[in-house]
């Protein structure tokens, strides 16, 4: 049987290249556990499933909640106009 490969995953890898990002993340995954903010529907669709999005990183409690597909779009948008 082969050993796996040892190093820092890919998970390990973006938290170490996007500390404030990161933090951001686990800012608001704990407010949302703690009730300190509440989970929205989608702004754009109303799919009450959806992921919070931060338009300025350094501001962790400022979300918008967009549903996975309307956030991927999102994204999209912005690396096709270079933001």
């Amino acid at each position: 049987m082969a050993e796996k490969p040892t190093g820092p995953t890919r998970q390990q890898k973006w938290r170490k290249r996007h500390p404030k990002r990161y933090l951001a993340h686990l800012a608001t995954q704990n407010a949302l556990r703690l009730g300190v903010i509440k989970r929205g529907p989608c702004e754009v669709c109303g799919n009450p499933k959806t992921d919070a999005h931060h338009d300025d990183y350094d501001r962790p409690f400022d979300v918008r909640f967009l549903c996975r597909r309307h956030h991927k779009a999102h994204h999209a948008r912005d690396r096709r106009n270079g933001a």
